[in-house]
């Protein structure tokens, strides 16, 4: 018999006990009866036959047996009882002949407690064996709003889907995007072909993560393929072996311990000293060669107002430096060109690039784990990675202005709104401009509408709700013949007057950074940052973002517009000051309290007197909901 065998397994079990109750900690095998016992269950469901990873069974159901092993499931009792005796039988049955029944279970948060089969899975735990088969039940806890109870209803629908049970996360909404970013279906279930695919993939990056991480990080490997995945797509993945994931892995390991930090994102909202601080290496250059900087569009400049207004930056950038750039423009990117496009810019020698489009995100990131000589950023709001940084601009403070100015014009009626995505950044602007409104005409009206519905006539929406002062979009594509922009009045004959403008100033945003690494500074936001990504997030007080006005505006308009301006400008008026109500009646902000930047960033509510709602991902246009689903406020589902 191995009696040799539950000797080392005893010393196990006992080591546990002591370390345990050195710490206070209960050092017997938890109970599940006394858990649920404490929790409100809403049911219990047969999951039928499984492979039950033994990592995961952490207790039993009853208390029976439960002090006859320690807390990691090794036997405490002595070598000479009978307990001992049928533990080494056991051990030595399943040696030669290998597991014949299989054990009876409940699944709880998914942790498994077992009702019967407590010395197999000691056996096969000290054995060092991956699963067990067991006959599960699934005892289901009330929802509730608890971080930990909304993961484990990710996981029960991730579960009905992949029939996996073997990977966690720690973090809300991974699962899905675990679901997205292998076959991009959260909907139908998965092939058995599709569960074996995977189960290899995930084989080979749990050893290479876990060897590195060493228990130190808390993300879990779930979390971790997830990041994996993203970056280097599936079908690549799919394609690697243990040690080319084992390169991968120590090549991004900054993403991982960024992800693993609960802050993961510093947001820079204004040029730093540091970036304009000059490198030693930069005071006594030696022949200073021309800086090429590529900017990569998804778009084309001609028929999207966004990529324009990014071409004006450009052009901006290249008269300010004249020959000491050759900034490029690379336009109509699309996803099965991205990668090659990056690659073919870098080597045509552009050490800087900027890349417009969130769209663009996955490439950017690509490109610059693979080239770390060159600096890459991406135009987009929280997507937050190590390799790259990422920049945007505060609209919302201009568009706060524009708020107060059409709330000071208002004689009767709504304020028109027209937005365009549902995305990180778009509701702080239409809640700004609420603000605004309200600060200076209280009882008035935001009538939001939204372009990018489908089948939806926005005039006719306006019209019908006789609207006259609407703020439309923020910059007139060159295309464009019409004057439907900025905050505009629509007189009786149905002619436009321009009253005022929020405007984007890339080109300061871009000046400033070419600036920091030309003075070799650029790097030297990074100890600001840590482990953290690094967002430039910038407002009126760097310049990049303001408010021009037409002579339509009202000499008391313009006073309002420059005060506001100015109390922005020097950071002495935010325009997210408290009190601050939802449509739901939520006090989001309580009184002389300020949003955060980031906060502002994440807002998924809209102010209690915007009449209008945030659509769903299946009212949108098809070519929206690409985006929409990279910078969606809401956890979107198809």
């Amino acid at each position: 018999m191995a009696t040799a065998d539950y000797i080392k397994a005893q010393k196990l079990g006992e080591k546990e006990y002591h370390a345990c109750v050195s710490k206070g900690n209960y050092p017997y095998l938890p109970v599940l009866d006394d858990i649920i016992s404490r929790e409100t269950v809403d049911s219990q469901v047969s999951l039928g036959l499984v492979q039950i990873p033994l990592d995961s069974i952490v207790g039993t159901y009853s208390a029976g047996r439960t002090t006859a092993f320690a807390r990691n499931f090794m036997p405490i009792l002595s070598q000479d009882s009978e307990f001992a005796c049928k533990w080494s039988q056991l051990y030595d049955a399943l040696e030669e002949e290998g597991l014949r029944d299989p054990i009876k279970a409940y699944e709880y948060n998914n942790k498994f407690y077992v009702m019967e089969g407590n010395k197999r899975v000691s056996v096969l735990k000290y054995m060092d064996a991956f699963s067990i088969e067991g006959n599960v039940t699934r005892v289901i806890p009330h929802r509730t709003e608890d971080i930990e109870n909304k993961i484990y209803y990710e996981f029960m629908d991730f579960y009905e889907i992949t029939g996996i049970n073997y990977l966690y996360m720690s973090k809300e909404g991974t699962f899905r995007r675990l679901l997205l970013c292998t076959y991009g279906d959260i909907q139908n279930k998965w092939t058995e072909e599709q569960e074996l695919e995977f189960h290899s993939v995930f084989t080979f990056f749990e050893k290479e993560f876990s060897a590195k991480a060493q228990n130190k990080l808390n993300i879990t490997p779930g979390d971790a393929i997830v990041i994996y995945i993203e970056i280097f797509g599936f079908d690549s993945v799919k394609e690697k072996n243990q040690q080319e994931m084992r390169k991968d892995i120590s090549r991004i390991w900054n993403e991982f311990l960024m992800y693993d930090n609960e802050e993961q994102a510093t947001m820079v909202l204004h040029p730093t000293e540091e970036s304009q601080k000059l490198s030693l290496t930069k005071l006594f250059p030696v022949g200073t060669p021309v800086l090429k900087v590529a900017f990569i569009h998804d778009r084309s400049v001609q028929n999207s107002a966004w990529t324009y207004s990014h071409e004006l930056g450009r052009k901006y950038i290249q008269d300010v430096f004249g020959d000491k750039i050759d900034a490029c423009c690379i336009e109509r990117v699309d996803d099965d060109s991205a990668d090659d496009v990056f690659e073919a810019a870098i080597a045509a020698g552009n050490k800087v690039i900027f890349a417009t489009s969130p769209k663009l995100s996955s490439a950017s990131l690509k490109a610059a784990i693979n080239h770390p000589e060159a600096k890459i950023l991406n135009c987009s709001m929280n997507m937050n990675h190590k390799h790259i940084r990422t920049y945007y601009l505060r609209m919302y403070e201009a568009k706060f202005i524009s708020g107060a100015i059409a709330g000071s014009l208002l004689e009767k009626g709504t304020i028109g709104y027209l937005s365009d995505y549902p995305i990180h950044g778009t509701t702080a602007e239409i809640n700004a401009f609420a603000l605004g409104v309200q600060m200076t005409n209280p009882s008035a009206k935001v009538c939001l509408e939204w372009s990018m519905i489908k089948d939806h006539n926005v005039e006719e929406a306006f019209r019908e709700k006789q609207v006259t002062l609407i703020s439309g979009r923020d910059l007139n594509a060159t295309i464009s013949a019409n004057r439907e922009f900025g905050l505009f009045a629509l007189s009786e004959d149905g002619k436009h007057k321009n009253l005022a403008m929020p405007v984007r100033h890339w080109g300061k945003l871009y000046e400033e950074i070419i600036r920091s690494i030309m003075r070799g500074g650029y790097k030297n936001d990074d100890s600001i940052s840590g482990t953290q990504a690094l967002n430039y997030f910038w407002g009126m007080s760097s310049g990049a973002v303001d408010v021009i006005y037409s002579r339509n505006l009202p000499p008391g308009g313009v006073r309002l517009l420059r005060n506001l301006r100015a109390g922005i400008k020097s950071m002495e008026i935010s325009p997210f000051t408290g009190p601050i109500f939802s449509q739901d009646g939520i006090c989001r902000c309580e009184d002389g309290q300020e949003l955060s930047a980031g906060e502002c960033v994440n807002i998924d509510w809209l102010l209690d007197n915007v009449e209008g709602y945030i659509p769903e991902i299946t009212e949108l246009r098809e070519d929206a909901v690409e985006l929409v689903k990279l910078q969606g406020v809401k956890q979107y589902m198809e």
